[in-house]
């Protein structure tokens, strides 16, 4: 079984994470001087390298011997679990000099467990290090977070997901995919891994990654559909607008996904208007060569009070991504936000 890109393309050393500059110059120095930390935690987005720069650090400590624990904390959360885990740290690696634990998803673990790891890391044996990674610090008790060097990753930006998808392709011997890494940074969301995910189910439609073959795999959530969509929010198109919202999930998009990305893409024509310049936007470059029966950008933020309204979209979909994120019936929630925007959009 042939390995998947995101596998084949992780960072083999600090050298080849993209962006994440800070954290790694630091880490480096750590790994310098040897004054190793007994505990650790990564936090950031998904995909934005927490769990490789954990691999390369711990392998790093160990200068290549031995290899760490990884634990996924989503399904070994419980207080005994963590009891096992601390039980076990107190034996030393019989290959390495510092017994390492990667400890993923760590916001999983109950408020009984951090009680329990609370010891583990108020006394730890001098050869143990934890290496805590999450999405969701905010769920980690501030008693067990004052115990741990905290890094903060941060999403990764689109220049730098395309530039990391085109060295891939070339490796890889894809073609036509210049247009195609410029579309899939934009729907990774700042997720390096995602990017990658895209572009492997693209590659296994064609290895010609045209914008055509890559929006027939992924779907039209594009910027071109955002356009359209926008258009038809301003010009109070109810039926339109519900219509395009119950496709997407007639075709299983995620439709918190498209939240997310249509903001951005408001975001976008924002400092379009202010700067007039789409060098300094997110816009995928090929929307500035766009044919006559496309979508056109230029004519979108031309439109009359177009700042107000662009301004009340923005006010509007960050109240709601607010209220979706304990939301269960979020599709409802999300029809019922654009049809609001409608309303109070006005004549």
């Amino acid at each position: 079984m042939n390995e998947s890109l995101a596998v084949k393309y992780r960072p083999k050393d600090f050298s080849s994470v993209v962006e994440q500059n800070i954290s790694v110059q630091i880490l480096n120095k750590v790994i310098e001087t040897g004054q190793f930390k007994n505990a650790y935690l990564f936090c950031g987005p998904s995909g934005v390298g927490k769990t490789s720069i954990a691999r390369l650090f711990a392998n790093a400590i160990n200068k290549g011997a031995g290899a760490p624990i990884e634990i996924d904390a989503a399904s070994n959360n419980s207080v005994d679990q963590v009891r096992e885990i601390i039980a076990s740290s107190t034996t030393r690696d019989l290959f390495a000099e510092y017994k390492i634990y990667i400890i993923d998803e760590c916001h999983a673990i109950t408020t009984q467990g951090w009680q329990a790891f609370l010891k583990g890391l108020e006394e730890p044996p001098a050869y143990t290090i934890y290496i805590f990674c999450t999405t969701e610090p905010n769920k980690i008790p501030a008693t067990v977070q004052n115990r741990l060097q905290r890094f903060n990753l941060s999403k990764i930006s689109d220049q730098g997901i395309e530039e990391r998808l085109k060295y891939i392709c070339a490796n890889e011997g894809f073609t036509n995919y210049d247009q195609a890494c410029n579309f899939i940074s934009k729907l990774a969301h700042g997720g390096m891994r995602d990017a990658i995910c895209y572009l492997e189910q693209c590659s296994d439609y064609s290895k010609d990654l045209s914008i055509e073959n890559v929006k027939a795999v992924l779907g039209d959530i594009s910027y071109e559909l955002d356009a359209k969509f926008t258009n038809y929010l301003l010009d109070k198109n109810k039926t339109a607008v519900l219509a395009i919202l119950e496709q997407l999930f007639a075709d299983g998009r995620d439709l918190k996904n498209f939240i997310d990305i249509y903001l951005d893409f408001i975001l976008d024509l924002i400092k379009y208007k202010l700067f007039n310049s789409i060098e300094l936007t997110g816009i995928p470059k090929y929307l500035s060569e766009i044919n006559d029966d496309k979508i056109n950008v230029n004519k979108l933020i031309s439109r009359n009070n177009i700042n107000y309204y662009l301004d009340k979209i923005v006010e509007t979909l960050i109240e709601l991504k607010s209220n979706l994120r304990y939301e269960a019936a979020f599709k409802a929630i999300i029809e019922a936000y654009f049809i609001k925007i409608i309303n109070e959009l006005g004549d």
